[in-house]
């Protein structure tokens, strides 16, 4: 006779398999119903236990759908799979889909056309069959594909934005190659069956955009890349202001991540007063620390994680940042890499020389007092971290370069 297990303890297992090891804190966590690919292997295991268990296991392994152009399950096309999901009862529990064609993408797929047609045909389609569909991640980010395959893609998923009403939808990752791709989401002239994209972004508490393409071979900080005609004759830095809009929209946000591969100028002269961040994570971006700090001081009571990757100030000082950060009584969790300054310009004079590529530091900077002002920081959040009864992080941490 089979055992059987009470609801109880497989609800109790299963909240035990979903907890996270909080001592790191990954951006991803940020999104909602994100299950880490040894989480899921462990649900898909559970769920073979027992009806009970499987009853537990599957809202929460169908609540994160991967149909990104490499996730093949079990051989199974992934864009079929969400397909074949959003027709099932099991469409009821997804909270979260990744879709698209990512980095990873590029070493999978021989030919994208197909997979490139199915999408843009596919898309609309799944989403509007998800009634509780909160957080979606799209990736156009694939070297491999043509900027016609990527075009198409994008408006595809624009489209799906504009007239699929997801009215849950609290979280959105968007990763494009340019960040002129970007003005796309604000449609030229909205018509009157079209989704108010001031009602999408006002409802969003987490916002992640990703620029994945060159456009410049001089932004780029080791092994140059050809840039495509059609890449350079779009510049990311004429159009960064684009991604600015899109966060200055979202007044409700408490997760903002902005990522770039090629150097991004961000101004945030007009930063919406209502945004209180409990998370920044910025990468590969220029900025004045007139418009930085004005950004941290805005959250200075909620801010508890941030992110600080290849980041250049252009006019201030990263001591002036820094001391600031130090007087963070709730930030717990802090990560810097290779930030300074740049090499032309008003700070031109702290700017070292970049690290070597194995070699990650905090700070590429000239200026001491950058240095001191980061000891002190990192004193302040393992204070709080204490405070909170987390362990400390120490100076071989990865966490802290």
């Amino acid at each position: 006779m089979a055992l059987a297990i009470p609801a109880e303890v497989c609800e109790l297992v299963i909240s035990h398999v979903l907890t996270p090891d909080d001592f790191y804190w990954a951006p991803n966590r940020i999104l909602p119903y994100t299950l880490e690919p040894d989480v899921r292997a462990c649900l898909i295991s559970l769920r073979l236990v027992s009806r009970t268990f499987s009853a537990s296991a599957s809202p929460q392994l169908f609540g994160h759908i991967v149909a990104l152009a490499h996730s093949s399950t079990e051989g199974k096309e992934p864009l079929r799979r969400l397909l074949e999901i959003s027709q099932s009862p099991y469409s009821a529990y997804v909270r979260y889909v990744e879709v698209g064609h990512d980095g990873w993408s590029c070493y999978h797929s021989e030919s994208h056309g197909q997979d490139v047609q199915d999408l843009a045909g596919l898309l609309s389609p799944c989403l509007a069959r998800l009634p509780n569909l909160q957080a979606i991640s799209f990736a156009a980010s694939c070297d491999t594909l043509s900027r016609d395959h990527a075009t198409t893609i994008i408006s595809a998923f624009i489209t799906a934005l504009h007239y699929v009403p997801i009215p849950q939808l609290e979280a959105l990752d968007v990763s494009f190659p340019l960040a002129y791709d970007f003005e796309k989401i604000f449609p030229s002239g909205p018509t009157r069956l079209c989704v108010p994209i001031e009602s999408i972004l006002g409802r969003l508490k987490y916002l992640r955009l990703r620029v994945s393409a060159h456009t410049d071979e001089q932004g780029q900080r080791y092994w140059k890349k050809p840039v495509l005609p059609a890449h350079a004759a779009l510049p990311n830095d004429l159009y960064a202001d684009r991604l600015v809009e899109l966060t200055n929209a979202a007044p409700n946000l408490d997760s903002l991540s902005i990522a770039s591969t090629d150097l991004l100028p961000l101004q945030f002269e007009h930063f919406n007063i209502y945004i209180r961040l409990t998370s920044l994570s910025l990468t590969r971006v220029l900025i004045s620390s007139d418009y930085f700090l004005p950004l941290i001081r805005q959250s200075k009571d909620t801010l508890r994680h941030l992110q600080l990757h290849l980041l250049q100030l252009h006019q201030g000082t990263w001591d002036e940042v820094l001391s600031f950060m130090a007087q963070l009584t709730h930030l717990v969790d802090f990560s810097i890499g290779s930030c300074g300054y740049p090499s032309t310009g008003p700070n031109a004079d702290l700017s070292a020389l970049q690290a070597a590529p194995d070699d990650t530091v905090a700070l590429e900077t000239l200026n001491m007092a950058d240095e001191t002002a980061f000891e002190k920081l990192r004193e302040r959040v393992n204070a709080n971290r204490a405070a909170e009864g987390l362990r400390p992080f120490t100076n071989r941490d990865f966490r802290i370069y």
